[in-house]
């Protein structure tokens, strides 16, 4: 354990390792990877961990600011994108994305949304279910709110860079 010399009581590498500690244990969780501590020479070099994430993003544009849709079934009564294979979704925002782990979301929409609450209307849907059926459509949708994705623990992306 480093401590630099000027560091007199140890107060300063003790908040260092503790914060390091808690990065790991949230990167580790959230990517659902294992970063790696560097070595003592590394350190010197100002490199703490070693990353090499992986993990499957769903994209979700942004359909408008007050809520966000969520496909439990598709058009086909298939599985929809929220039991996909992706590992994360990254929900678009005005200023940004919010990336938050498939199975947290799944567990974010079993709290929030009453499966039983069928309604008629899309604009009805908020945290109860919706279905196009009258349009030979055999999906199930319903809608949170961007605020709800905030309660998960998530990575925010902020848009720098626009292609045309």
């Amino acid at each position: 354990m480093y401590r630099n010399k000027f560091d007199k009581t140890g107060q300063m590498s003790a908040k260092g390792f503790k914060a390091e500690a808690v990065f790991k244990a949230n990167v580790d969780s959230f990517f659902e990877t294992e970063i790696v501590k560097a070595k003592f020479q590394d350190e010197l070099k100002h490199i703490d961990f070693h990353c090499d994430l992986s993990f499957k993003v769903d994209i979700k544009s942004i359909k408008d600011k007050e809520t966000v849709w969520i496909e439990l079934k598709n058009v086909q009564g298939r599985k929809g994108w929220l039991y996909g294979d992706c590992t994360h979704f990254a929900f678009e925002r005005p200023k940004g994305f919010y990336m938050v782990k498939r199975d947290d979301l799944i567990g974010l929409v079993d709290k929030l949304v009453d499966m039983d609450a069928l309604v008629d209307t899309a604009k009805d849907c908020l945290y109860k279910t919706y279905s196009r059926t009258k349009w030979g459509r055999k999906d199930l949708l319903t809608k949170i709110k961007p605020s709800d994705l905030l309660t998960l623990p998530y990575v925010s992306i902020k848009k720098t860079h626009i292609p045309t």
